[in-house]
């Protein structure tokens, strides 16, 4: 049964925040465009989230100044409001055509190897323990070693780098409380300082890295500024290894919820990429995402006014059963359209095929331990607080330990 919204649906409240899909299946079925707790509009069918997402009409940078006045001055507002997630065009198009070539298929193919070879160091020791968290222990090393070396940054820096992901990532959502903002201040100035230095040294020489490419791009024309490089590259680091983080802890966990379509895995491996696609899909570690409205328009017949501020449930559009059949049916052979993780239109996540990979790596390295169950009861599992993200902060398990 869904959480009541007469009320207004609020992705805050906690009860929604563990489990939003009962929520979700009310709003598509009786108010697809709904207004929900302060005023904010909640856009929930895939074509409408598809048109939200993906159009020029749905603005982000009034979600910039909109955060900017949340966090206040300091570091976090100084450095993301460069970060080609709050711009609009003409900008974020300069922005995308500076990272695009990094992400083409056959770049990003060639680091399939690579990552394939990180999933399996990473076990290799785990086997041995017959226990783990997969947050800690798999999901964010294997993710933040394929970010950081696509950016060119040193193996030796990832514990810096974590500490501060960790610490600036809730100032992202606006739930962040004066703790949580006051933390992650400090940690985007050290994160700031480590790029300014960093990228310095790709001017001076440059790699086979992003950073690099990014660099040579514009050399001659219109060189991108240091704070630019600042932006892209923290943009990237929390796309690139947050969201696969958490996608990865979701899907596991919606495997070891369905026991048979674990089986069904193990036993047809043919399946994996079907099974990414599935595990996207119906637990999505990214839910939504806020747009501003540049000028009054009509959604599905509901009128929204300039300066509305409209939320884009993906989280709630993977489940719209006008798109997707029996849609709260967890089926690893489903062959239905797209999810919308990765956003649609001019905003389509240039990192999806990277994410896609890392995610199918995980899942054929995890599923191949023996009696793999969750290692503490479901109603223990603490979900992350967050309106945006959805992921556990930890996810421990049990298997037949083996050999290393």
């Amino acid at each position: 049964m869904a959480v009541p919204v007469g009320t207004g649906f609020d992705p805050a409240d906690p009860a929604i925040l563990r489990d939003p899909y009962p929520s979700y299946a009310w709003l598509l079925r009786n108010d697809p465009v709904h207004r929900g707790a302060n005023g904010v509009w909640y856009v929930t069918r895939y074509d409408d989230v598809r048109t939200v997402l993906g159009e020029p009409r749905f603005g982000r940078a009034g979600i910039r100044d909109l955060w900017a006045t949340l966090v206040g001055p300091g570091p976090l507002s100084e450095v993301l409001r460069h970060t080609i997630f709050f711009q609009d065009d003409p900008d974020h198009a300069r922005l995308r055509a500076l990272i695009g070539p990094a992400f083409t298929p056959r770049l990003i193919r060639t680091m399939q190897a690579r990552i394939d070879e990180n999933a399996r160091d990473l076990l290799r020791p785990l086997r041995a323990r017959g226990r783990m968290d997969v947050v800690d222990d798999f999901a964010y090393p294997l993710a933040l070693a394929t970010i950081s070396t696509l950016l060119g940054m040193p193996a030796k820096d990832r514990d810096a780098l974590r500490a501060w992901s960790v610490a600036i990532a809730p100032t992202l959502d606006l739930l962040a409380g004066p703790d949580e903002i006051a933390r992650g201040q400090v940690a985007m100035g050290e994160f700031a300082a480590y790029l300014t230095e960093l990228i310095g040294d790709r001017r001076a020489h440059p790699g086979e890295d992003l950073i690099s490419a990014m660099i040579a791009a514009t050399t001659g024309r219109d060189p991108i500024t240091t704070d630019a490089l600042i932006g892209t590259a923290v943009a990237l680091v929390f796309a690139g290894h947050d969201t696969v983080t958490n996608q990865i802890g979701n899907s596991v966990l919606a495997l070891l919820r369905h026991p048979r379509q674990l089986a069904l895995l193990r036993a047809e491996p043919g399946r994996l990429p079907a099974a990414a696609e599935e595990c996207l899909r119906y637990d999505s570690s990214v839910q939504s995402n806020s747009r501003r409205i540049a000028a009054d328009l009509e959604l599905s017949g509901t009128k929204l006014r300039q300066g509305d501020l409209v939320v884009a449930l993906a989280g709630a559009a993977n489940r719209d059963p006008a798109q997707f059949t029996e849609p709260d049916r967890f089926d690893i052979g489903r062959a239905e359209g797209p999810p919308l993780s990765f956003g649609a239109g001019m905003r389509f996540c240039l990192g999806a095929l990277l994410a896609r990979m890392e995610l199918k790596a995980a899942l054929r390295e995890l599923t191949g331990l023996t009696g793999l169950r969750l290692a503490v009861a479901d109603g223990e599992l603490v979900y992350r607080r967050s309106t945006m993200f959805r992921g556990v902060v930890s996810l421990p398990i049990s298997y037949a330990a083996g050999a290393p």
